[in-house]
């Protein structure tokens, strides 16, 4: 079998599993998911899954990843607007209350795991480009709602 093809059966199973996840941890949470459930969902062994990813927390970090960077991309967007600052902050509060709501499993995954890598950079990129719409006690503040104040702290600590 070719590289390429290799490739694309590789990119094909990988996000199979990846759907499936997503629908085990949309309906039953982090903890509700398991390995078992996702090979019975995606259709899998669960030596073929772990052939593809080496955990539960890779799958996780994965689906997490997608979720950062498209709310990074939102808020690229809101950053580049002609609103004023306020207005501007007030769009990234909803934009943090719908990724909050809609991806709570992805949001609690980064803030529990960014401490180091690609879910880390990603955050502090984030947080880099909202402070050039709002100082960064008050980003942080919006973050407190959600994930509370000393583990924000802790999270964003230098």
């Amino acid at each position: 079998m070719s590289e390429e093809k290799k490739a694309a059966v590789t990119k094909y199973h990988r996000k199979t599993m990846l759907a499936a996840a997503d629908r085990l941890l949309v309906e039953h949470g982090y903890d509700g998911m398991n390995m078992n459930m996702l090979c019975k969902e995606a259709g899998y062994s669960k030596a073929t899954v772990y052939v593809y990813f080496k955990s539960k927390d890779e799958i996780v970090e994965c689906l997490a990843f997608d979720r950062l960077q498209l709310f990074e991309r939102e808020v690229a967007l809101v950053a580049k607007n002609d609103f004023t600052a306020a207005e501007k902050l007030s769009e990234i509060k909803k934009l943090l209350d719908e990724f909050v709501r809609e991806d709570g499993v992805y949001f609690d995954f980064v803030c529990n795991h960014a401490r180091s890598g690609r879910l880390f950079d990603t955050v502090n990129r984030i947080v880099d480009s909202l402070e050039k719409v709002a100082p960064r006690d008050e980003i942080l503040k919006a973050w407190y709602v959600y994930y509370g104040e000393l583990k924000t702290k802790e999270m964003f600590s230098d």
